[in-house]
């Protein structure tokens, strides 16, 4: 025989509803798409907010909220002003520009694509790298804009260099900790269905059609 469950405490009720206000408005913010006017912003700040609220609930004595978060928040609305504080200012580094952290993460997937690829015995190293770049090509990264050298040169970079140090590396690890019981194809096309998420693709514009003229 079931027992009737005990009612909600106050305290227990307060943490229930906010939980239920940040799924919410997680959802509302899942819109967010860098290629918008804002670069997304919008959405970015909506998130926010909704995890400050919560944090406000479930740490009522926090007082005040991390002034990080204050200050980032703060500082996303600014840039709609053409205001950039030093928080999101970008280092001041000589020599080549590194490559943006999305950039890096997007060679990162394509590298462990590449990497369970090659688990197929008919497949070596230059086949591998073609059949990745053709897909990527079909996904709308290209055509030619990402070429078979490139993807085995990511690869190399991603083996090469130290988890400890390197984000992509982190992920191009985690992404084959993903795939390791699937198979080689199936891996390839769980890794890049995902690519969509880190990096937008880049189809080609259609023209719309001539609109037809009635005969009068």
């Amino acid at each position: 025989m079931q027992t009737p469950s005990q009612p909600l405490t106050d305290r227990q009720a307060e943490v229930a509803a906010a939980i239920q206000r940040l799924w919410i408005r997680m959802q509302m913010a899942s819109s967010y798409d860098p290629a918008a006017p804002d670069s997304g912003r919008s959405s970015a700040r909506f998130a926010l907010i909704a995890v400050m609220d919560f944090l406000a609930v479930l740490y009522p004595t926090l007082s005040p909220l991390p002034l990080a978060l204050q200050d980032l928040l703060q500082g996303l609305a600014d840039l709609n002003r053409g205001t950039v504080i030093p928080l999101l200012a970008p280092s001041k580094k000589r020599g080549r520009r590194p490559n943006e952290l999305s950039d890096e993460l997007f060679r990162a997937i394509v590298a462990a694509a590449m990497t369970s690829l090659m688990r197929d015995q008919e497949m070596d190293r230059d086949l591998a790298a073609r059949n990745i770049a053709r897909r990527l090509s079909e996904m709308g990264y290209g055509p030619g804009k990402v070429t078979a050298v490139q993807v085995a040169k990511w690869r190399e970079k991603m083996m090469t260099e130290r988890a400890a140090e390197n984000l992509a590396v982190q992920r191009y690890e985690l992404a084959l900790e993903w795939v390791k019981d699937m198979q080689p194809t199936a891996a390839v096309k769980f890794l890049l269905d995902h690519l969509p998420i880190l990096h937008l693709a880049h189809f080609p514009k259609r023209r719309s059609p001539a609109p037809s003229h009635a005969a009068n």
